[in-house]
């Protein structure tokens, strides 16, 4: 049996840990948090195991064989860091880093290794409705894609969020769909936003950034995070013999008195809920089995590197060159 640590137990980090234990032939043998109280509340989840508020003693730890990182966004690369040092296999959620330049670490130590150690979790390649999507490209029903449309709606947060954040912390996900959809690299991007307080223009609820990948198929990611009517994200996709849209997730169509209508999910927690379960299935047996699947490293720095692209525009106002990316043989 697996025996597996988690850092971070909010409300990803204990859904992990509730699937490992539920749905995979995992064990969770150590959980971190900085809260030492809600740490023992994911504890609990599996009947009790080691209780940790620092992750390196975690990663240190013998019985510790693989780990997931849940933690917040900002402490993703020190992790990821240390369980590549520590030579043990890591499910990361995205983003990869906050920074284009930790990202390379990240990237950079794990090359260095010699050894694909690191999933990220972009779960959306696990999601049945992506996955509809996906199988109809492969099968090549589209024809030539030429156009991606990446939707991603969520209620507003208690605080006003900026586009830089916007970009990095919810875009990259979008770019990552769009690079593993259509297979190809986005060279131009072009990002605008609305502000959330027009007379804090640094603040933002809506971002549009436009895309130009390396073939000349066109692309655009709307992040609308203050939307009224919840969570959100699809994917349309044009080609030159059809096209084809994400179907929405579970929610029958309901009719009542003059009206048609659908539930909408609260969060993302919500919405992916299959999608997670079948993530870490495939990221336990793929390690159990000693064969590295899913979005790499590499997958994760790329969707980095288009994100930063995408800040500088917002900053500039002008459209802005992705520097081409080379990927290192590890991830060939």
């Amino acid at each position: 049996m697996l025996k597996v640590g988690v850092i971070g137990t909010g409300g990803m980090g204990s859904r992990h840990v509730r699937n490992l234990h539920n749905q995979t032939p995992a064990q969770v043998v150590a959980v971190m948090d900085v809260d030492r109280a809600q740490a023992e509340a994911a504890a609990a989840i599996v009947g009790g195991c080691t209780v940790y508020t620092d992750a390196q003693a975690l990663v240190d730890d013998p019985e510790v064989q693989a780990v997931v990182i849940a933690s917040p966004d900002p402490y993703h690369a020190a992790a990821a860091l240390a369980c590549i040092a520590a030579g043990k296999p890591t499910l990361c959620e995205k983003p990869l880093a906050l920074t284009l330049e930790e990202a390379k670490q990240v990237l950079d130590s794990e090359v260095a290794g010699g050894k694909r150690l690191m999933q990220l979790a972009f779960m959306r390649e696990y999601d049945p409705q992506h996955r509809a999507v996906k199988d109809v490209v492969e099968k090549g029903e589209l024809g030539d894609i030429i156009f991606f449309r990446g939707i991603h709606t969520g209620y507003a947060l208690p605080q006003a969020r900026t586009a830089e954040d916007i970009i990095i912390n919810s875009s990259v996900h979008d770019i990552h769909s769009a690079r593993w959809l259509l297979q190809e690299e986005i060279t131009q991007v072009f990002s605008q936003s609305v502000p959330s307080d027009p007379q804090r223009p640094e603040t933002s609820k809506f971002v549009s950034s436009h895309l130009t990948f390396k073939n000349g198929s066109l692309g655009v990611l709307e992040e609308y995070h203050e939307a009224p009517f919840g969570y959100q994200v699809d994917v349309e996709l044009i080609g030159t013999k059809a096209s084809i849209r994400t179907p929405r997730a579970v929610w029958p169509t309901m009719m009542t008195a003059g009206k048609e209508w659908k539930f909408i999910d609260d969060n993302w927690l919500m919405r992916f809920d299959l999608a997670y379960i079948y993530e870490v299935q495939a990221w336990v047996q793929s390690v159990i089995d000693g064969v590295p699947t899913g979005p790499t490293t590499w997958d994760g720095y790329a969707a980095m590197v288009v994100a930063d692209a995408c800040v500088e525009s917002f900053k500039s106002g002008k459209v802005q060159d992705v520097p081409e990316l080379v990927r290192p043989s590890l991830y060939a």
